[in-house]
């Protein structure tokens, strides 16, 4: 039976400037029965075919509602707090199942009842699982920092240019006790921790740009590492896979437990080359321009990193998986391992498939159970994988629980890592 966490979350209203009439626990705390049988087959995965990019079906539990065996799923949920007249500070809990979440304050919000007809951009469970919509410029309200709040005593892990996150990171459980779950933080006791830090480079453009690095517990200049290149999503930044993605303890476990070799890694902030005409929000062309001739020389510059396709790999979730099959396509001569998560390219999208060297390439495409990436029609997993697997590639698919989310991609990178880069 899985161990539940009681969870204590409080705000002092001394770190809001303005006047507090309602204030609220804003997360990702729902849960959902998974019906997937094996995370290498097709089994309990659905199909929306010819739908295009739709979210499958799925019953959300709350909190309360958790029983055994559920597993987290994207979407928000909102629990009142109280006022603590003697501490001085508003206060709620919550009895959590160990995991990564991602969650903040919603301060003065005003909800309501969606309109009939009404396209529900974001909802948020309450407590009587109603899905209500916030009254309001939702945009304005849920990013710019003045309504929805990160948690001023524990911040995320922002970097010191571009990666704003918007919300606080919440590790409930230590990985020791749950090894299924290497996204939680080792037992700083008795294992190695790495280093996260974040640098500026020059870009194409040459403006001023952040790159987040990971650096391995034992880290030396007399050594020669090999390097991951980690994409976030659309509308995220370089910090987006520390802060909500767990990805240096992913790091740090793998190593200490003997699953992975010491590597270094590298995120970039994908973001700043839209492509406002195009098909897609990102510049493909542009963004692999930028990997290829400013940070890859730039990585190499600063740390001892293998230059070799052979030790190198990239990743990205959605968008980022996206890149991630622009880059496999196009450049497949820079890196050995691709690992294409919640999105890819599909027959006939911006790729060609005879280029020779594909067959010295290994690509991982992977999706959650209830993942839109699995029914795009251009840009969603089934394709990708069905033209893999009709060019006779080298690639494997996985699936695991979860959705278009954080619970979703962490588990495929501790794969890729675990099972996939050095290894194939």
């Amino acid at each position: 039976m899985a161990k539940l966490y009681d969870v204590e979350f409080r705000f002092d209203p001394k770190n809001y400037p303005g006047e507090i009439q309602t204030i609220g626990l804003m997360g990702e705390f729902l849960f959902y029965k998974s019906e997937l049988t094996g995370h290498t087959d097709k089994t309990g995965m659905v199909a929306l075919t010819g739908q295009g990019m739709r979210t499958l079906p799925v019953t959300k539990y709350v909190p309360a509602q958790y029983e055994d065996g559920m597993c987290s799923i994207g979407g928000q949920y909102y629990q009142e707090m109280t006022f603590d007249v003697a501490e001085g500070v508003y206060k709620t809990w919550l009895k959590l199942p160990a995991g990564l979440y991602g969650y903040g304050f919603g301060i003065n919000l005003d909800f309501r009842e969606p309109a009939e007809g009404e396209p529900a951009f974001f909802t948020i469970r309450v407590d009587d699982g109603r899905d209500l919509v916030i009254d309001g410029d939702m945009r304005e309200i849920l990013f710019s920092g003045k309504q929805v709040v990160c948690d001023p005593e524990n911040p995320p892990l922002n970097s010191t240019l571009t990666g704003l996150q918007q919300k606080s990171p919440l590790y409930v459980g230590m990985a020791k006790d749950h090894p299924e779950m290497p996204w939680l933080p080792p037992e700083k006791v008795h294992e190695s921790l790495g280093t996260v830090a974040y640098i500026s480079y020059r870009d194409v453009d040459w403006k001023l740009q952040s790159l987040g690095i990971y650096l391995p517990p034992t880290f030396t200049r007399e050594k020669t590492y090999p390097v991951i290149y980690v994409s976030h999503g659309g509308g995220g930044n370089e910090a987006d896979w520390f802060s909500q993605g767990g990805i240096h303890h992913i790091m740090e476990n793998l190593i200490n437990w003997g699953k992975t070799e010491e590597a270094i890694l590298v995120t970039m902030n994908n973001s700043v080359y839209p492509d406002p005409e195009g098909a897609y929000p990102w510049n493909f062309k542009k963004l692999a321009k930028n990997l290829i001739e400013c940070v890859i020389p730039f990585v190499e510059m600063i740390f001892p990193v293998a230059r070799d396709p052979e030790h190198r790999a990239f990743c990205g979730l959605s968008m980022g998986g996206m890149t991630t099959a622009y880059m496999y396509y196009h450049h497949s001569e820079y890196f050995k391992y691709y690992g294409a998560f919640s999105g890819g390219f599909s027959d006939g999208v911006n790729y060609t498939i005879d280029d020779p060297n594909l067959a010295n390439c290994y690509c991982l495409v992977g999706c959650g159970e209830k993942d839109f990436a699995y029914n795009g029609d251009e840009i969603g997993t089934p394709g990708m994988v069905k033209r893999l697997e009709q060019a006779g590639l080298p690639h494997e698919a996985y699936y695991v629980p979860g959705s278009h989310d954080w619970f979703t991609w962490p588990q495929l990178f501790s794969y890729f890592a675990e099972n996939v880069i050095w290894k194939k």
